[in-house]
């Protein structure tokens, strides 16, 4: 148990009980480290006894302490989730099913890197009730999935989908990667349809971020590779929009297209502020009014000595995070509710000054209202980061 919390977990096991919640496992292994990467993984393979370890007492502990709450989408990330054996996976399955109610469970994810697949694990995960599983494609073209360091081929790529829905998965998400060097426009439309064809019902297009050291970005640096031009990187985007509707793939968040009935169940609940238990370093978490994050150093993590990061929110911070979050939403925000709820909080002029500095956005068509909603344009997606710091 986080120290920080224990003297709050009345109020955590009231919100816990309010509606069910979301559980995140983080699985930190990696067979090899990729260019680009910056996430909190590691290839020490002689770790993995203790953070397995580690995660099934916390599933225990929490599950205790907020009286085995009702979870209703489970979803393990990483790192590698494909790289745990099925002994492994069937354990964390079990210990979650143990220390919280999985009865009413609506979706449960598992990522996979596609160089990690074989039927039979694809299969005995499926036993294990696992439905909806999201593939680290990032891109077909070999050439640059050997620039970014991934273990896998696109005909991987292809025969994971294959196998997938062999072992029974019928929810298949890819991750598609744009901005990466030596990439083109006309490439990443015909991954996009490929993959649709293989049977993705759901893609997450993701723009390449070197925003921290890693050994792509000391390649870019050091002029050894170059960057796709942002007016190349907008043109693959707006090529997307108009292309994966036609795939019947809709949008309804800016980087994730999905057929109906597909979207990701457990990342929709980040967007809407619905509550949320991460487990595993780095792991982020959601419960009341509270954040926590999870220490990133994975092995101080799993002996029990990492600090978490650990925020309380007064109802300003609440309140801003529904239009921070919420606009990145195809459906955006209703603003006429916001300012319902600031006015009972006494938070008008909050969203006075921020309608203030959303009227230029409204002027440049980067943002549209209709109604009580507003939402982001086509266009305005580009440019989210720019429109969505009126709220950090």
């Amino acid at each position: 148990m986080i120290p920080a919390l224990a003297p709050h977990l009345p109020d955590l096991h009231e919100a816990a009980e309010r509606e069910p919640l979301g559980l995140y496992l983080h699985i930190p292994f990696c067979k090899d480290r990729c260019t680009y990467c910056s996430f909190v993984t590691t290839r020490d393979a002689g770790l993995k006894a203790a953070v397995l370890a580690k995660l099934n007492a916390d599933l225990r502990l929490w599950g205790q302490a907020l009286g085995r709450p009702e979870v209703d989408t489970l979803y393990l990330g990483g790192g590698t989730p494909s790289i745990l054996s099925v002994e492994e996976l069937g354990a964390l399955r079990h210990a979650a099913e143990a220390a919280f109610n999985l009865d009413h469970l609506r979706e449960a994810t598992l990522e996979a890197n596609p160089g990690t697949l074989d039927q039979a694990w694809l299969t005995a995960a499926r036993r294990l009730g696992f439905d909806r599983l999201s593939c680290g494609v990032q891109t077909l073209d070999n050439d640059l999935l050997a620039r970014l360091g991934r273990i896998h081929d696109g005909a991987e790529g292809l025969d994971a989908f294959r196998m997938a829905q062999e072992a029974g998965f019928h929810r298949l998400s890819a991750d598609l990667m744009v901005g990466i060097p030596g990439q083109n426009l006309e490439r990443v439309i015909a991954d996009a349809r490929t993959l649709v064809a293989a049977g993705a019902t759901h893609l997450s297009v993701y723009m390449l971020d070197l925003d921290k050291n890693c050994p792509l970005k000391a390649q870019v640096e050091a002029g050894k590779l170059q960057l796709p031009s942002d007016d190349e990187v907008a043109d693959v985007f707006e090529a997307l929009q108009a292309e994966l509707p036609t795939l019947g793939l809709a949008p309804y968040e800016i980087s994730n297209y999905a057929r109906p009935g597909e979207l990701s169940i457990h990342n929709t609940r980040y967007w809407e502020r619905r509550p949320y238990l991460g487990l595993g370093p780095s792991a982020a978490s959601h419960l009341g009014c509270w954040r926590w994050t999870e220490s990133s150093v994975i092995q101080a993590w799993s002996e029990g000595r990492g600090e978490a990061e650990v925020q309380p929110l007064d109802a300003a911070a609440a309140l801003a995070e529904i239009p921070l979050l919420g606009l990145r939403m195809h459906r955006g925000v209703d603003w006429e509710e916001l300012r319902a709820r600031a006015a009972r909080l006494d938070l008008q002029p909050l969203v006075d000054a921020w309608e203030a500095a959303l009227k230029p956005f409204l002027q440049h068509g980067l943002l549209e209202r209709g109604g009580p909603i507003i939402r982001f344009t086509n266009r305005g997606m580009l440019l989210s980061n720019t429109v969505l710091e009126t709220f950090v």
